[in-house]
């Protein structure tokens, strides 16, 4: 099941990666608006990849379990995401941003065990605080009222993805 799981995951990062073409229209956004897009897209792609290891590497049950949901949450936010951009004109990279990269490896470097589980666990509480500051600067700073509706939408599950992570931080 992990393995399709992953699958899964990762043909969902392929299809986003692939969405948005070269051919797009510029971009119809602000410049502060179209800097947000991009770092969610960029952040969203780096939290399904970190959630998909997780998913392999965690040794508790709870961990694995918060990592599927979180691979399953960040993958529609980022389907989501991708159609706003394409709608408007924004071109989302497809190259892992280098910190999460360099994250990663670090995590894949990381003992399976409790000492992957609470780097994992501690990557993820950083990274949604860091997601909750972008999220919330857009939803209430934004010009264009879609990309504001869609940063406002998405912060209560950004804040139970916190809340999760901290209470399993605390097993």
């Amino acid at each position: 099941m992990k393995t399709s799981f992953l699958t899964a995951a990762f043909a969902g990062l392929a299809m986003l990666a692939t969405s948005v073409s070269a051919a797009d229209s510029k971009s119809s956004l602000t410049p502060a608006d179209e800097k947000f897009v991009k770092a969610a897209s960029q952040h969203g792609m780096g939290e399904v990849q970190i959630a998909a290891l997780g998913v392999k590497k965690g040794a508790r049950e709870d961990v694995k379990a918060l990592a599927e949901k979180m691979v399953l949450a960040h993958t529609t936010m980022n389907t989501e995401l991708t159609a706003l951009a394409k709608a408007k004109g924004v071109e989302l990279s497809t190259v892992t941003d280098p910190a999460d990269t360099e994250i990663l490896k670090e995590l894949e470097n990381t003992n399976t065990g409790e000492a992957f589980d609470k780097a994992f666990l501690n990557r993820l509480e950083a990274d949604h605080k860091e997601a909750i500051d972008l999220f919330t600067e857009a939803s209430e700073d934004s010009k264009d009222a879609e990309v504001k509706t869609w940063a406002g939408k998405a912060l209560p599950d950004l804040r139970n993805h916190l809340d999760a992570v901290q209470t399993a931080i605390k097993k």
